[in-house]
């Protein structure tokens, strides 16, 4: 709450650094995803797979990645209405980087880094507008 010797500062509009993290993540998770479907020796080390095998998880994958690059144009966009868009994405990647974590810890936790900072900028960003 703002006193009268210390005015409010206006809430900076974070959302172009969300977009352009989704978008970032969107690679990172399409390059994760094309590894899983060809059977890359990389992604391939541990053969246990919690929800299916490795060519669901890829596609899965890919599929997210889609929806995080079209999430993070939006964003670029400044189209407001739709910012529970990129919100879901940022979780359901949370929630599939922990797919991953046992195989990769340090990359699964830096994508979430990432996700957890692009939730805060869309989260906390003004109402007013897309554009700053």
């Amino acid at each position: 709450m703002a006193s009268p010797s210390h005015p409010a500062r206006p809430r900076r509009n974070l959302l172009p650094f969300a977009g352009v993290a989704l978008i970032l993540l969107a690679l990172f998770n399409g390059w994760d995803a094309m590894a899983a479907l060809i059977d890359s020796p990389v992604v391939t080390g541990s053969g246990r797979y919690v929800f299916g095998d490795l060519h669901s998880l890829g596609w899965t994958v890919l599929a997210l990645a889609v929806a995080q690059g079209l999430a993070g144009i939006t964003l670029l966009t400044g189209d407001l209405p739709s910012r529970w868009f990129p919100v879901a994405v940022l979780c359901a990647n949370v929630f599939v980087q922990f797919v991953f974590l046992p195989s990769y810890p340090a990359w699964s936790l830096m994508i979430i880094a990432v996700d957890v900072a692009a939730l805060h900028a869309v989260l906390t960003a003004p109402d007013g507008g897309g554009r700053s």
